[in-house]
């Protein structure tokens, strides 16, 4: 029986950020998600508070959509589309309006750290979007350097409410970093898959194999989890989030 997948963070709308250049960029993407099962898709455009405002961001991005939805073959998909954002952390995030950047009229928001450093006040920002009534979902959680080599930082995030996803493109590689995300979802730190999108040739749509090593390595049960979890965040419902467990440092590795 065919998987019927969701992706939640992706770049397929034409011409607003590093992803999809243009409306044949947008199709070609779309084709792939759909061939691969794709159902439904949360287009997330990179926002960042330091570069435009929340106002002019989402005209941007309803334009971007607009394009899309005017398009013979995309309405001919028949897959079912929302709109959010993928937001660069920032610690003013918390005072800024949000609801124009969750994932569509849900309290879900995707929230990008940056890479190479823990960022200035980030328990204090995100325990602000919290209290405001906010679920931040952290993207691609395994690109974190600072979190890899203190996965408490992830546990505490995850404890506060907090969920999270990888990229599925982390599990088809073979990069020596590949042991840390396994670890984010044995550790139940991990809520579902993504694509992360960008093209065709640099970064596909994914999914379908991504989920396929996770059954390899996980099995069916954890697999049907995330399945399962990408659906009711899309239809913007609860998920029942699964135990997570302690990272303990052991001999210099995590465990």
């Amino acid at each position: 029986m065919a998987r019927k997948m969701t992706d939640l963070h992706c770049h397929i709308l034409p011409g607003i950020d590093d992803g999809a250049k243009n409306i044949d960029c947008s199709l070609a993407l779309l084709r792939e998600e759909k061939k691969q099962g794709v159902s439904s898709i949360m287009f997330t455009p990179h926002f960042n508070i330091e570069k435009i405002s929340v106002a002019d961001f989402v005209e941007r991005r309803n334009n971007a959509y607009r394009i899309l939805c005017e398009n013979e073959e995309f309405q001919d998909m028949n897959i079912a589309t929302k709109l959010a954002a993928e937001v660069y952390f920032s610690v003013t995030l918390d005072k800024e309006d949000l609801d124009g950047l969750c994932f569509g009229d849900s309290n879900y928001i995707l929230i990008e750290l940056p890479f190479h450093f823990k960022p200035h006040g980030l328990s204090y920002a995100i325990d602000n979007v919290i209290n405001r009534g906010f679920t931040p979902i952290l993207a691609h959680v395994e690109r974190y350097d600072y979190v890899a080599k203190d996965p408490m930082i992830l546990y505490d995030l995850i404890s506060k409410g907090c969920l999270a996803h990888i990229n599925a493109e982390t599990l088809i590689s073979s990069s020596s970093k590949s042991s840390m995300p396994m670890k984010y979802i044995k550790w139940g730190f991990v809520h579902f898959l993504c694509t992360d999108c960008h093209s065709i040739d640099r970064r596909p749509p994914n999914l379908e194999q991504g989920y396929d090593i996770l059954k390899k390595k996980m099995g069916s049960e954890c697999v049907d989890m995330m399945l399962e979890n990408a659906q009711y965040i899309f239809k913007g419902q609860p998920i029942d989030l699964p135990d997570i467990k302690k990272p303990k440092s052991f001999l210099g590795n995590w465990i």
